[in-house]
Parts: structure tokens; C-alpha cells; sequence
């Protein structure tokens, strides 16, 4: 199912303008395709409740669909800190043991990943020091962790991953509502799947700020040379 999902999603897609950005690639939609790609997702969501799947996000596994209701007159690219903070001590206490597990199977891939580099100098003799001192780590933070989950209401326990200073593409947008309204909103962007972004700007062209200008000939032109954004003409009837 998911492969057929994934085949005619990609057959949507090759339509739609491009743009690859840090590691993700944003689709700007046109409606007809944000019909399509909502059509296929109402699919996945019928076949999963079908199943008795319940979901928050049925075509999570497919792409990220960034504004199904609104669309998009102008968007901007950027590279933002992300953290998770949790402080509530009830879902604290019950995502601590996900953490844990969390942890100990990322830092055992990554030091696994170290060692095997063909550039590491690291020795089969240093290898099996790390691997024994990260074990040891590993039981500590058990023992402590169920000592935490045994006596909860003794600790304050924060999850956060602050320190990490993880950076994600990210997208701020600016959406016209109905009205002509306008609402701006920003969203952290994905690498495993296609990021949908619904695009549609029908502003004259010489009402645009000189910044909004240069926006929508990024956006809408094809770049050359680094300098050189061309375009061909609508042709007229």
C-alpha cells in the first residue's frame, strides 16, 4: 500500500516546482495538485480506519502537507534551533522511559558509527574501552531512571533537549484567508519526506515591494549561472 501511495504521489509531484534547501526538498502546490495529493490522502486515512488504525496524521509516512485550508502568497527558507521541552510532571513521568531507550540505541549506533569510520584512528583496543565505558553509562542511567520512576514524587525531572542545539530547516509563510486577510505562521521542515507547501500569488507584479518582488522571481523563476533567473512568457491566445 504505502509504495503505491509513495508511486502516485511522486507522479503528483513531477508538476510542481522544486525547491531543495539543507537537506529537504518544498513543492509548491498549485490547487489542482493540492487536490490530488488531499484526494490520495483521504485514501490512506479511509484504508487505515478501515484497518482500526486511529492516527493523528494518516499520510504522515508520505509527505508533510504543510496548508491544506489557505494558500501561500509568500514564503521564506531559514535554518532554526529546535528543542523539545516538556515541564508537565504527568507527561514527564510517562514519556521517561521512551528517553531512555531513546537514548541508549542512538549512542550505541553513533559510537558503533565512529568506530567502523575508515577515517577514525580509533584501535580495536580503544574500540572495546569505549564500548565497555558507554555500557556502563548506560546501566547507570537505568538504574537511575527506574529509581526516579519508583519514588516520582521525590524529583523534579525536566525533559529538554536545549543543549543539543539541533538546527532544522524551517519555513515561515504568510497565507491569505478569506477577506483578504492574512495570517503568517512558521513550521519545521522534514528530510525523509516531501515538504507540500499550497502557493498562490495573484499580486501584480509592479505593486510588489522591491523585497516581495525579488521573493516571487526567486520563488517562480529557474536559476542559471547563480545570477540569472529566467522564465518564458505566458503565451498569448
Amino acid at each position: 500500500m504505502k509504495q503505491l501511495i509513495d508511486k502516485e504521489l511522486t507522479s503528483i509531484l513531477e508538476t510542481s516546482r522544486q525547491i531543495e534547501y539543507k537537506g529537504i526538498v518544498l513543492h509548491l502546490l498549485n490547487r489542482t495538485e493540492l487536490d490530488q495529493v488531499l484526494q490520495l490522502e483521504l485514501t490512506v486515512r479511509a484504508n487505515d480506519l478501515e484497518k482500526g488504525i486511529e492516527k493523528r496524521n494518516h499520510f504522515y509516512d508520505h509527505a508533510k502537507i504543510i496548508n491544506p485550508e489557505y494558500p501561500a502568497f509568500k514564503y521564506t527558507l531559514s535554518m532554526k534551533h529546535k528543542k523539545k521541552e516538556i515541564f508537565d510532571p504527568a507527561k514527564v513521568q510517562k514519556a521517561l522511559p521512551a528517553e531512555f531507550q531513546i537514548w541508549k540505541n542512538k549512542s550505541r549506533v553513533e559510537l558503533e558509527k565512529e568506530i567502523k569510520n575508515p577515517d577514525s584512528a580509533i584501535t580495536d583496543d580503544q574500540a572495546g574501552k569505549l564500548r565497555k565505558a558507554l555500557e556502563k553509562e548506560i546501566i547507570l542511567s537505568e538504574e537511575k531512571i527506574n529509581k526516579v520512576l519508583e519514588n516520582y514524587h521525590n524529583y523534579d525531572v525536566i525533559i529538554t533537549t536545549f543543549e543539543q542545539y539541533t538546527y532544522y530547516p524551517a519555513l515561515y509563510y504568510v497565507m491569505e484567508l478569506e477577506g483578504k486577510k492574512t495570517k503568517a505562521s512558521d513550521t519545521h521542515l522534514r528530510k525523509d519526506v516531501p515538504n507540500l507547501l499550497w502557493f498562490h500569488d495573484e499580486r501584480p507584479f509592479s505593486e510588489l515591494r522591491s523585497n516581495d518582488r525579488m521573493s516571487r522571481i526567486i520563488q517562480t523563476f529557474d536559476r542559471y549561472c547563480e545570477t540569472v533567473y529566467i522564465q518564458e512568457k505566458e503565451k498569448q491566445d
